[in-house]
């Protein structure tokens, strides 16, 4: 099925078993969903609901929706499993292609990218075409990476915005991301010391790691600030996400007892969506620290009345670690407990 610029298989004969269906999908594919709902219904004959809660990746889940509709499976549009993330309902991932044209980007790369060495990564949308791109640049003598990642990550060369495993494997001089906007590039700078490029396959431009590289610099810069503004701080939220794919129950708990054993007060605050409304009525906190995705503290510091922080900025706030060498709180593993 061609939807707009993406082509969607679904998959109605694994279907067909199902007499409930939830559908689920992110904010860029909702345009699409009452179609996807109507051929559904017409195909198979199922009763199908629609999810409108937001959904940001394939860490969220509505599994406990579906469940609350008595749905038989959840069906999660526009992005690839997360394969340690354990699951106890059906739930099929069907992806959203976008296809672009392979010589087109190969040669942005060969005229643009000044290292012969580089580590090729892309999200779900492009994934089936890293490869192909790939061959065309060896045959160009370029030297491509394609990284596994680690367990998080369903296919080599696939990063999220929570893990960019994949872009660190190997020995490589740069990093080249073949995706939209710079919320992946940004991120896998922060993760990764070398040279991030980033190709817009829709308008067929290029990022240089100099325009990379500042946004970079303004971010920890911003994170550093936030880590002195917490010296001082005696009372401590620790936020813990009910999304299946960012609960890190067991790191929240570890925290706590560290922030105890300093002498000063923490508090366990689980929510599903972090926003600053949910926190405004407990009063305020001298600082925060998210166990939820990275990407709050890091991209919506500002929104929020206290600083935030991530568990390995914490870390550094307490000596732990040095503050020269930025880490990237990646998230590899989901600990429901100690």
């Amino acid at each position: 099925m061609i939807l707009g610029s993406y082509r969607i298989d679904i998959p109605f004969d694994q279907l067909k078993r199902y007499k409930r269906l939830l559908l689920q999908f992110p904010a860029g594919l909702k345009v699409y969903a009452r179609k996807i709902a109507d051929v559904i219904e017409e195909k198979i004959g199922s009763e199908v609901f629609i999810s409108s809660d937001a959904c940001f990746g394939a860490c969220d889940i509505a599994v406990d929706l579906a469940k609350s509709i008595g749905a038989d499976a959840l069906i999660h549009f526009g992005h690839l499993p997360i394969p340690n993330i354990k699951l106890d309902f059906p739930v099929i991932f069907v992806n959203a292609v976008m296809d672009l044209n392979v010589q087109k980007v190969s040669e942005i790369i060969r005229e643009n990218v000044r290292e012969k060495s580089i580590n090729l990564v892309t999200t779900a949308q492009h994934i089936n075409f890293v490869y192909d791109i790939k061959e065309e640049l060896e045959n160009q003598k370029f030297s491509v990476q394609i990284g596994k990642g680690d367990d998080r990550i369903f296919k080599p060369g696939l990063v999220l915005g929570c893990n960019f495993s994949s872009a660190l494997c190997g020995d490589t001089n740069s990093i080249v991301f073949i995706g939209t906007g710079s919320f992946h590039p940004i991120g896998i700078f922060l993760a990764a010391s070398k040279p991030v490029y980033a190709i817009d396959p829709a308008s067929m431009t290029i990022k240089m790691p100099e325009e990379i590289a500042k946004k970079r610099e303004k971010i920890l810069k911003k994170r550093y600030a936030l880590i002195a503004l917490s010296r001082d701080a005696k009372k401590f939220g620790i936020i813990i996400s009910s999304k299946i794919g960012q609960r890190r129950l067991g790191l929240a708990i570890k925290l706590k007892r560290e922030i105890e054993k300093m002498g000063k007060d923490a508090h366990l605050l689980v929510m599903n969506n972090v926003t600053p409304e949910s926190l405004r009525d407990f009063g305020k906190f001298d600082c925060l620290i998210s166990t939820a995705c990275p990407r709050i503290a890091i991209d919506d510091s500002d929104n929020f009345d206290s600083p935030i922080l991530t568990p390995i900025e914490f870390e550094i706030l307490t000596g732990k670690k040095k503050i020269n060498g930025y880490i990237f709180d990646s998230i590899s593993s989901i600990q429901d407990s100690l």
